[in-house]
């Protein structure tokens, strides 16, 4: 299980609707964020490679390919900051950056829970506890049991 962050715990509640409007620039976000995970992880793996079994070949500058590496790493760990924030802006959470998977707070028959979307979803599905993960989620069966109403929008007002 994934640890709650504390701004999960005070961020804007977000209906299903809302939720749903928002899937089109969630989407496109997280292509990206998904997209730079992966070179992330790629670059990582080359490093560690790289400073595990140097190999001195002639004429290969070791030094200069990890600090390259390194600046590359760093560059890509700054965008995906970037675009956690973007998602963060709009309300809801990066739950998983290699498959995408998004968090939105609500409240569900009056607890806070999270709705939850994937790459590949068409609309928002799906539920889960706070404490849980997307592979715990929980298909939505009855949508009036879910936060509609914007009464207030801050969870623990």
């Amino acid at each position: 299980m994934r640890p709650v962050s504390n701004t999960a715990n005070q961020s804007r509640l977000v209906t299903i609707d809302e939720a749903n409007k928002m899937l089109p620039l969630v989407q496109n976000v997280v292509e990206d964020i998904v997209r730079i995970w992966d070179s992330i992880i790629q670059k990582r793996t080359e490093l560690e490679c790289l400073e595990k079994n140097p190999t001195h070949e002639e004429g290969l500058d070791l030094q200069g390919t990890a600090q390259s590496l390194k600046q590359d790493l760093n560059a890509c760990i700054d965008r995906i900051n970037g675009y956690i924030r973007e998602i963060e802006d709009l309300g809801c959470f990066v739950q998983e950056f290699k498959r995408g998977v998004i968090n939105f707070p609500t409240l569900y028959v009056g607890r806070k829970v999270f709705l939850c979307w994937r790459p590949g979803d068409e609309e928002v599905r799906y539920w889960h506890e706070l404490d849980e993960s997307f592979t715990e989620r929980t298909p939505i069966r009855d949508f009036r049991d879910f936060f509609f109403q914007r009464v207030d929008n801050q969870i623990g007002n």
